[in-house]
Parts: structure tokens; C-alpha cells; sequence
């Protein structure tokens, strides 16, 4: 499980430590609901970037940074939590 997820598992005090073998299954299933979290987060900035670019029709410079930035934040987010597409 990548630190952060960790971190933030504990932080939560959801307590997936003290359930022995079960513990591994518990680990995967948080694990995996983080990087569901994750994903949606990314595809909501995308779809974001999407409709931003059809409601304008022309691309400015500002337009195509402000773009590059959603896709480098969606990037660096998934990096963040360790999640891979």
C-alpha cells in the first residue's frame, strides 16, 4: 500500500492493522476504494479540460496552459497516491 494511503488510513482510524490474516485483504480492498477515489478525481479534470475546450471553440495561449496544468495536476495526483492507469 503506497505511505500515503497508509497515512491516511491511520489518520482515519480505521484500524486495519489489528485484524491479523485478514488484514492483507482489508489492505487491498482500502487500497483499491484510494485509487478508485483517485482515478475519478483525474477523469473529472479531464472531462473538465474536455468541456472547457468544446464550450470555446478557439484555443488561446491561456487556454492551452491552463490545460497543460490540468493534465500535469491530474499527473502529479496520481503520483502522489502511487496510482497507475
Amino acid at each position: 500500500m503506497n505511505e500515503r494511503i497508509k497515512k491516511l488510513v491511520r489518520e482515519s482510524n480505521l484500524d486495519v492493522y489489528g485484524l491479523g490474516k485478514e488484514r492483507y485483504k482489508w489492505e487491498y480492498t482500502v487500497e483499491k476504494f484510494a485509487e478508485l477515489i483517485v482515478k475519478e478525481y483525474v477523469e473529472q479534470l479531464r472531462y473538465t479540460v474536455l468541456t472547457q475546450e468544446l464550450r470555446r471553440g478557439k484555443s488561446t495561449d491561456y487556454q492551452v496552459g491552463w490545460e497543460d496544468g490540468m493534465f500535469d495536476a491530474g499527473e502529479m495526483i496520481k503520483e502522489h497516491f502511487g496510482v497507475e492507469e
